[in-house]
């Protein structure tokens, strides 16, 4: 087990990290209220109840705080942060009015914290107003400039005519674009990294961007999951290897999509899956794990804020005595950009993919 070296929150920053997730939301309402009052241009844009608004958007960014603290990672919050700056600048809003609220939520959090407590959450808070000006050197992204051929001419073709059809509407055009090309003998792994992965990665750009509404990521999400039930009953699957993994997304983590994805990669390298889905919680999984023999846990959060959910189940895992023996794999774009939190974590490794994962899988439980 890798536990003897993950690193644990300061108890300071335990208490801290307590103390703001109890005052957020007054310490975020504090910061609109000044934004508004300096700044009235900034409630433009913001619906009936501007107020409201800034105050999910700053809280957010309080939240995204309180885990780098837990974690102590100031880059979390630098890279949550810039994260939220290009999604702004793909929907076309100007961000001064978003610097301005940040610079009023960090005078308002060095008000209401100890000077200790600021000491500490300054840095942090400095990483994240670096991340604004990384943002605005940024050359805009080009709507019009699908980014999910990968320099492959033929997945390329196949991709758009998939997009073409999902953004019609058409879902059954869709699947049969993907369908035709199984049946001509195309790999399904290749059909789920080169061509659904892709649009789906296309489909999330466009909805940052604001170019597509939310019933258009369902209908694709929806799509690619039909497709993928048709699409693993055809795939050429290897012979039992006598191993058996659980694939779960983490408490709070809703998008399991690519859970689904690694279940299904391990399924066709014959190992015996068990696939619990969406917003499993520490102590389900733990239920679960004493019931069954399991060989290797592939968990996934999504957003850096369910990486203390994560922790956690990890840390419940490893501390019960049947589970001692158990192999846990880690992935989703909570940690794409610091894959070593998985050590931090507890965790056995990491992988940034499905195919990634099935070798990692391999590897833990000794296979080659």
């Amino acid at each position: 087990m890798n536990n003897t070296n993950s690193q644990r929150a300061a108890p300071e920053n335990t208490f801290l990290v307590a103390t703001l997730s109890k005052a957020a939301r007054a310490i975020a309402s504090e910061a609109v209220l000044n934004l508004l009052e300096k700044e009235p241009a900034a409630a433009a844009g913001f619906g009936a109840d501007p107020f409201v608004a800034w105050q999910q958007w700053l809280v957010a960014r309080l939240e995204e705080l309180t885990t780098a603290l837990l974690l102590q990672r100031p880059e979390l919050f630098q890279t949550q942060v810039r994260w939220a700056c290009s999604a702004l600048l793909a929907r076309g809003i100007n961000l001064a009015h978003f610097r301005s609220g940040l610079v009023l939520l960090r005078q308002a959090l060095a008000e209401e914290l100890s000077e200790q407590a600021w000491a500490v959450t300054a840095d942090y808070f400095e990483r994240g107003l670096e991340a604004f000006i990384q943002a605005e050197s940024d050359e805009p992204a080009d709507s019009n400039k699908m980014a999910c051929s990968g320099g492959d001419e033929v997945f390329g073709r196949l991709t758009a005519e998939y997009l073409l059809a999902i953004l019609e509407g058409d879902g059954r055009r869709a699947s049969q674009v993907v369908l035709k090309e199984a049946a001509q003998g195309r790999a399904v792994e290749d059909l789920y990294l080169r061509l659904l992965a892709p649009a789906q990665a296309e489909i999330g750009r466009l909805w940052l961007a604001n170019e597509i509404s939310i019933a258009d990521e369902h209908l694709s999400s929806a799509t690619v999951r039909r497709l993928m039930s048709q699409l693993i009953g055809q795939a050429a699957a290897c012979p039992p290897i006598g191993k058996t993994v659980l694939t779960a997304a983490v408490a709070g983590n809703r998008h399991d999509l690519g859970t689904q994805v690694v279940a299904d990669f391990f399924e066709m390298d014959g190992w015996r899956t068990m696939y619990l889905g969406a917003d499993v919680p520490a102590d389900a999984l733990v239920e679960v794990l004493e019931t069954v023999d399991v060989d290797l846990l592939a968990l996934s959060a999504t957003l850096a804020v369910q990486l203390p959910a994560l922790r956690e189940t990890i840390d419940a895992i490893r501390s019960n005595p049947r589970c001692q023996h158990l192999k846990i794999l880690v992935g989703g774009r909570a940690m794409k950009e610091a894959p070593d939190l998985a050590q931090q974590l507890g965790a056995d490794a990491y992988a940034a993919d499905a195919q990634q994962a099935v070798h990692a899988g391999r590897r833990l439980v000794g296979l080659n």
